[in-house]
C-alpha cells in the first residue's frame, strides 16, 4: 500500500512535470512576450518637435512634423528608422536679423539605442545623419550702411548633417505602442546649420 501511494505521487509529479514542459511554455511564451521585443519587427513612427532652426542667412522657429519607418534588433534594444519630416519656420522672438519666412525638409537615417532599460522604460541615445532642404524668402530690411531698404532675398540651400539626441523611452509590455519623448540639446548639426529641438515627443506604432 505504501509502496502505491509512493508510485502515485511519482506519478502525479511526473503528470505535472510533463505538463509543464511541454504545455505551460507555449502559453507562457503568448502572455509573456514583450511586444518590443521581438527581433526584426517593424514599426511606423510619429512625432513633433518644436525646433530652432539656423543656416546660412536664415533662422527662425517651427514646429516640424514627421512620419518614419523603423525595425528593431538585440531584443528590441537598438532600433534603426528612415524618417522625413517638415514645418514652416519664422524669425519669431529674434531680433537684429531679418525677417524669415521660409520652410524646411529633413529626411535622415537614424538608430536609437537603449543605453538603460528597466521593464518598460529606457534611457535612449540617438544618433544619425540628416540631409536638410531650406527654401522660402528673406524679407527687406533697414541696411544702415547703405543707408537704403534692401529687396526681399529669395534662397534655396541643401544641408547635410549629423543627428546626436538623448530621451527617454515608454514602451509598454503588451501595447502595439511606444512613446519617446526627447530632450534638450540635441538634433542636426554641421558647419553652417543647426536644426535643434526645444522638445520632441514620439509615438510609435507596431503592425
Amino acid at each position: 500500500m505504501i509502496l502505491f501511494n509512493r508510485f502515485r505521487k511519482v506519478l502525479n509529479v511526473f503528470s505535472v512535470t510533463t505538463y509543464i514542459v511541454f504545455a505551460s511554455p507555449n502559453a507562457f511564451t503568448q502572455d509573456s512576450t514583450w511586444v518590443w521585443r521581438v527581433e526584426g519587427s517593424s514599426s511606423f513612427k510619429f512625432f513633433g518637435l518644436v525646433a530652432y532652426q539656423e543656416g546660412r542667412g536664415e533662422q527662425g522657429f517651427g514646429i516640424p512634423l514627421g512620419i518614419g519607418f523603423q525595425k528593431q534588433y538585440l531584443n528590441g534594444r537598438f532600433r534603426v528608422n528612415t524618417s522625413i519630416q517638415a514645418a514652416s519656420y519664422r524669425t519669431f522672438a529674434i531680433t537684429d536679423v531679418p525677417d524669415s519666412y521660409y520652410r524646411v525638409t529633413t529626411f535622415g537615417i537614424y538608430s536609437d539605442f537603449d543605453i538603460i532599460r528597466y521593464y518598460s522604460f529606457s534611457v535612449v541615445l540617438g544618433t544619425g545623419a540628416g540631409l536638410s532642404y531650406s527654401r522660402g524668402v528673406t524679407l527687406g530690411w533697414w541696411d544702415e550702411e547703405l543707408g537704403r531698404t534692401t529687396q526681399n532675398e529669395p534662397f534655396n540651400r541643401w544641408y547635410p548633417s549629423v543627428y546626436l539626441a538623448y530621451g527617454i523611452r515608454v514602451a509598454p509590455r503588451k501595447s502595439k505602442y511606444a512613446v519617446e519623448i526627447f530632450l534638450p540639446p540635441g538634433g542636426h548639426a554641421n558647419k553652417n546649420f543647426h536644426l535643434l529641438h526645444v522638445f520632441r515627443v514620439g509615438v510609435d506604432y507596431k503592425f
